[in-house]
Formats: C-alpha cells, structure tokens, sequence
C-alpha cells in the first residue's frame, strides 16, 4: 500500500509504517545477492592504475566496495547498505546484526539505546 513508489525510501513513511515495505525491498535486494559487473571491474582497474580520483554512484547496493574499491573512493549519492544508523538518536547500528535481522525477518530493526 505504497502512497508512491519512492514512499519506501521516504523517512517519514518509514516511521507511519514501522519501516514494513523498506525491509521487504532490503531483503530481496541485500548485496548478497549479487555480484560486481564488468563495469564496477573497470572502475577498479582505473583505481588500481592512479587513475580513479572519485566513484560517484547513485546505487545502494555496495558493489563499488564488492569489486574492491577502497571507502574513501566512493561517494554515495543516496546511501547504501554499508551502514546503518538508528532513526531516532542517529547511533550507528552494527552492521552484521542489521542484515541478519532483515534477512531472518525479524524487523522492524531495532536500537538497543532507550
């Protein structure tokens, strides 16, 4: 019951619906579940050869870092699964623990901070 498509990336609908439809798409797309393509290797070979100043993607989906390009490289215009952080005192989450709970389906994630 999507009041629009981009609503699942929307923190205010995130709140209203307890985050269902956001870790129902994270499931299915977890970076796990896919691997870098030949262009996310030619970004790679750039850095290796000094030729790589920045990587600026809009996708979430880690496969910059997957095809081996170091944090400080990547710029992420929209996040991404490499972090997490907590909704309400901002508190960054552990990752491991994050993605075991929307990959078991033991959502909404919560913050162990009161």
């Amino acid at each position: 019951n999507l009041p629009t498509p981009e609503s699942v990336f929307e923190l205010d609908y995130f709140k209203r619906s307890k985050g269902q439809a956001f870790y129902k798409l994270a499931k299915e797309m977890w970076p796990d579940n896919f691997k870098p393509s030949p262009a996310h290797i030619f970004v790679r070979m750039l850095h290796d050869k000094g030729l790589l100043l920045r990587c600026f993607t809009q996708n979430i989906d880690t496969l910059e870092r997957a095809a081996g390009l170091p944090d400080d490289k990547i710029v992420e215009a929209h996040g991404s699964f490499a972090t997490s952080s907590c909704t309400k005192c901002k508190a960054p989450f552990d990752q491991a623990e994050c993605k075991n709970a929307i990959l078991a389906g033991n959502t909404p994630v919560r913050c162990a901070k009161p």
